[in-house]
């Protein structure tokens, strides 16, 4: 297996939440398949308060054998499904991770 690290933005003006919370199930279900090593959301900067804001798009770390199948991963998501990623640009690439530390 190869470990693929994505980066998926979101189209601009797309709205996320509304989605979100099947995005989540997904996402833990994919991690509980030991599928997703890692995924989480990308932000635009960081507010006054030192919190991330405005969301960017994903990241995610996708076990498959193969880059198309790293990417069906990807088209599967509801945020793809609804629209709300930017399928066109994505980034991939394999990954090899030399440290991980729980969060």
């Amino acid at each position: 297996m190869v470990e693929w690290c994505a980066i998926v933005f979101d189209k601009k003006g797309s709205d996320r939440s509304k989605c979100r919370p099947q995005h989540l199930e997904g996402v833990s279900e994919g991690f509980g398949k030991g599928v997703l090593k890692c995924a989480g959301a990308i932000y635009q900067r960081v507010g006054e308060d030192g919190k991330p804001t405005d969301f960017a798009g994903s990241h995610l770390q996708i076990e498959a054998e193969t880059k198309e199948e790293a990417l069906q991963v990807i088209h599967n998501d509801i945020f793809a499904k609804e629209d709300i990623w930017d399928l066109e640009n994505i980034i991939i690439y394999p990954f090899g991770c030399a440290v991980r530390a729980a969060k």
